[in-house]
């Protein structure tokens, strides 16, 4: 009899409601995240990312932004697709790697509009004001908020304890996974 050999999970449409909804409750907790689009300059471009207000997080977990027209982020957004949302708590990280695009739409801008935005702009009808969406693709969360957090630091104790560094976290607390495909990714793999 040979070496046993690893299965994947399975992964149905059902788990990936799942982890769209831990993912869309994590992304809930957020008003301001890191927004990163690619500088153009140089080779390879540099990720750039900077903070931005979240103006609504769709049920899909796709976010949209308000910012101004003539902008750098605007410009490189036109000029690549690729973008990464970061967001960091005390209890709760996340990565996510998708495609943003840029939107001048006014039924758009009047929908998410708040008057947090009346400080730069005078109106939605501002021919500056302009929508960032992103649309996530792969996620990577850190969750060690509620019952997470207390495993996690039942671990911790532990392991100062008795000398014995700690396991790796369990796959509630660290999570990959593709968000508009049925893709997982094994717990713990490529998680640097």
């Amino acid at each position: 009899m040979g070496p046993a050999q690893e299965t994947s999970p399975v992964v149905t449409a059902e788990t990936l409601t799942s982890e769209r909804k831990h993912l869309h409750e994590l992304l809930s907790h957020f008003s301001t995240v890191m927004v990163g689009t690619f500088e153009q300059a140089g080779s390879p471009p540099a990720l750039r990312a900077r903070p931005m207000g979240v103006a609504q997080l769709d049920q899909d977990c796709t976010m949209h932004f308000i910012t101004a027209v003539d902008t750098q982020k605007v410009d490189e957004a036109a000029r690549s697709e690729l973008a990464h949302v970061f967001g960091q708590s005390t209890t709760r990280f996340f990565s996510l790697r998708g495609r943003i695009e840029i939107s001048q739409d006014p039924a758009l801008l009047h929908r998410i509009w708040n008057r947090l935005n009346d400080v730069w702009f005078t109106g939605p009808e501002d021919p500056r004001a302009a929508v960032v969406t992103f649309r996530p693709e792969e996620a990577e969360l850190w969750d060690a908020s509620g019952l997470h957090g207390v495993r996690f630091l039942f671990e911790a104790a532990r392991a100062l304890l008795s000398g014995q560094p700690a396991t790796q976290p369990d796959v509630e607390q660290h999570q990959r996974f593709g968000v508009t495909t049925v893709q997982r990714f094994a717990a713990g793999g490529n998680a640097d």
